[in-house]
């Protein structure tokens, strides 16, 4: 018997021993989906047919599939109604048909901070600091800013009518065709014709550039940008600034972290199922890029996320760069994104956790708040900022980088002192000092460690949060004073510590509680720390016994 004989017979016997082993459980499985299904299918047929109205099967659908992703209990697993896929997807690419604007709210009115290099809004005579009046017919005062935008947007090539308030108050109606925008993810520090520009130092070098977010364009984005600087072989240090970067594509992150790496992992992806385990992944560098002689320092706040950590962290363990700033965010998960069937939405889920080369998962937990999280400064790097520090560094930064016909002035090299006092960034100042002696002495500063890399950030939340706390204990003794008039009462009130010596040091102080009949229910210490005067400002007290200072006896 030859082999053609042979063969189709034990193919035939393969098969059905593979049926034999798969089938069943095809079964077992199918049949699992349907006792899970029962009730629902169960609970939709009575609501259906007997409900007191007419169900919205449409909302109830989007109940349950809502439902379903929160009984994981998993911030980055959601599920995207059809009605949001068009702006999901458009947040994902970075890519969207309008007329090419960064805009903020301001004073009820949408106001434009910066047309786009080569928009729409650009040729349109569109000005930074424009305020958008109307929309065609619609009018822009007090409402929200999205409904603004999706005004803005639509199909490429329609018009859109604009009135806009330019910064002389003059008023002018523009035409702007819309097209298809592709949102840059790379930015300079400053504009200079309406072009981006990188070199900060030019004497030592340093160049800077800011990643907003990591799509497929962002990598390709700076690469194109710095090419000049490598090919005339003058870039020798670079300020990576991923602050306020929220992540996005892990290829990206990948592609960016390469850059900078001869060799090491740059980051590995797996989870903790016993079925999963062979999928595990590691991502490795690959050496011949020519940005991996050139010094690095990494900007990181407590927004950078997710794929900025992993370019953090993947520089920081591979000792290729200096991180400075806060505490990253301490997203360490991996996410897809699967369209349902049917047109029914989008669902978004984690399917991985991601390590660093060291082996260390940086998620943050809320139900291990013990554990290790993101990725921290290198020793003596923390510059924390409040929120009124990132707000006045936002602010003094758009006077740099948006597109206007009066661009201020600026020195050709940026001291760190010039980055600290205009633009108000001590973390890129830092960020600037450190590369500078990189440069000078061919080795990074020796730097003091610094206390627990969590507190600055945390002790500037906390101050805020006090001073929060004192504004809205005099606002609420306003009210109180306002209630009174309006109920008549001309009385002034007294509240607070009346009598008490404004020198006495009510620190660690007592304070004991008696009934109307003068038993004590209770004995209070004040903790260090604690403004116990500000506290009881809002209380009305009333002077009982209030002892006088003992005098110290008379030496002469």
């Amino acid at each position: 018997m030859n082999i053609r004989q042979i063969l189709p017979p034990l193919l035939l016997l393969a098969l059905v021993t593979l049926l034999a082993i798969e089938l069943p459980a095809a079964i077992a499985g199918r049949a699992r989906n349907y006792d899970w299904f029962g009730p629902v299918i169960d609970a939709r047929a009575m609501l259906m047919s007997s409900y007191v109205e007419n169900p919205d099967e449409d909302a109830m659908q989007k109940a349950i599939l809502t439902a379903l992703v929160e009984s994981l209990d998993d911030p980055y697993t959601i599920y995207v109604p059809p009605t949001h896929t068009n702006e999901f997807q458009k947040d994902l690419s970075g890519h969207y048909v309008g007329i090419g604007a960064h805009v903020r709210g301001f004073e009820g009115r949408l106001k434009i901070l910066s047309p786009m290099e080569g928009s729409p809004a650009l040729e349109a005579g569109i000005r930074s600091g424009d305020l958008v009046l109307q929309i065609e017919d619609f009018d822009t005062l007090n409402q929200p800013i999205q409904d603004c935008i999706d005004q803005l947007m639509g199909e490429p090539g329609s018009d859109v009518e604009v009135l806009v308030r330019h910064s002389d108050d003059e008023e002018e109606q523009l035409t702007i065709t819309r097209r298809a925008i592709k949102a840059p993810t790379t930015a300079g520090l400053i504009r200079r014709n309406q072009a981006w520009q990188h070199l900060i130092d030019e004497d030592r070098g340093t160049a800077y550039m800011r990643v907003t977010q990591f799509t497929q364009d962002t990598v390709p984005q700076m690469v194109a940008s710095l090419a000049p600087l490598v090919s005339a072989d003058t870039l020798n240090g670079l300020i990576l600034d991923l602050r306020n970067n929220p992540g996005g594509a892990l290829p990206a992150a990948v592609a960016m972290a390469d850059l900078f790496l001869a060799e090491g992992d740059i980051v590995s992806i797996g989870t903790d199922r016993p079925e999963r385990t062979a999928e595990r992944r590691v991502y490795a560098a690959r050496r011949g890029h020519p940005l991996e002689d050139v010094a690095v320092v990494v900007l990181l706040d407590e927004s950078s996320a997710s794929a900025s950590e992993i370019v953090a962290g993947a520089l920081k363990d591979n000792e290729r760069a200096l991180i400075v700033g806060e505490r990253s965010y301490g997203k360490g998960s991996v996410q897809e994104v699967r369209p349902l069937d049917g047109e029914h939405g989008m669902l978004k889920f984690t399917t991985a956790h991601y390590y660093l080369p060291s082996g260390r998962n940086l998620h943050r937990d809320p139900k291990e708040p013990d554990r290790d999280w993101g990725v921290d400064p290198s020793p003596g790097c923390i510059v924390a900022e409040t929120i009124e520090d990132k707000l006045d560094r936002l602010e003094a930064r758009w006077a740099f980088e948006a597109i206007m016909d009066d661009e201020p002035e600026v020195p050709d090299s940026l001291d760190p002192n010039w980055l600290r006092e205009a633009m108000h960034d001590p973390a890129l100042a830092e960020a600037h000092a450190l590369l500078s002696h990189y440069h000078d002495h061919d080795a990074w500063p020796e730097l003091d460690e610094d206390e627990d890399v969590a507190f600055p950030p945390l002790q500037a939340e906390l101050d805020v949060a006090l001073d929060q706390r004192e504004s809205l204990a005099k606002h609420l003794l306003e009210l109180q004073d306002n209630i009174r008039r309006l109920r008549g009462s001309e009385q002034t009130v007294d509240r607070g510590l009346i009598g008490l010596p404004d020198d006495a040091d009510v620190s660690g102080a007592e304070i004991v509680l008696r009934d109307k009949d003068g038993t004590v229910l209770g004995t209070w210490r004040v903790a260090e720390g604690e403004n116990i005067r500000a506290s009881l400002d809002a209380v009305e007290l009333e002077p009982v016994d209030v002892p006088q200072p003992e005098l110290a006896p008379d030496a002469g």
